[in-house]
C-alpha cells in the first residue's frame, strides 16, 4: 500500500500529536510505503513558522524527520487540476505521479474530488478509522 499524507497531516502531528501521530506510526508498522513532494515539505515548514508561528529550527527539525520517513513524488507537467483551489493541484499531481492508492487530507477541495482516477481521496478520521478496521490502531479504551 502506498500513502500520501497532505500538510494538514504532518502540521497535525507536530502540534497536536495523538491521532496524527498515531496514523503515521500505524502507517510505518504497515510497512506501506509514505510519499511527500517538495511542495508539500515547504508548505508545511511555511505554514508551521508564517501561520502558527514556531520557530524556524522546529519547521527544520520537522521536515528533517519527514524526509526520513517519506520517499520523494515530484509531479511533472499534468492535466490535472483542482477545481475551486489551484494550490492543491501540486498534491494532487504528486499522488497521482507517485501511484499511491491514498491520499489523507483534511482539504475540502481535495476531499470533494474522492475518487479520481484510481486514487482514493479520504480524510485522516476516514483513513484512521480504516487503520483500526486493519488491525493496525488500537480502540482507545
Amino acid at each position: 500500500m502506498k500513502i500520501f499524507f497532505d500538510t494538514n497531516v504532518y502540521v497535525a502531528e507536530a502540534l497536536l500529536g495523538e491521532a496524527a501521530e498515531e496514523i503515521l506510526a500505524a502507517t510505518e508498522r504497515a510497512s506501506w510505503r509514505i510519499f511527500i513532494s517538495t511542495n508539500v515539505l515547504d508548505e508545511i515548514e511555511r505554514v508551521l513558522t508564517e501561520q502558527l508561528e514556531c520557530t524556524p529550527r522546529f519547521a527544520a527539525l520537522n521536515r528533517r524527520r519527514i524526509v526520513r520517513r517519506a520517499n520523494l513524488a515530484e509531479p511533472g507537467k499534468s492535466k490535472h487540476s483542482v477545481p475551486g483551489d489551484g494550490k492543491d493541484t501540486p498534491v494532487l499531481c504528486a499522488a497521482l505521479e507517485a501511484g499511491v492508492d491514498f491520499l489523507v487530507t483534511n482539504d475540502r477541495h481535495l476531499l470533494a474530488l474522492d475518487p479520481y482516477e484510481g486514487l482514493r481521496i479520504v480524510s485522516m478520521a476516514t483513513y484512521y478509522q480504516m487503520l483500526m478496521t486493519d488491525g493496525f490502531i488500537s480502540p482507545s479504551p
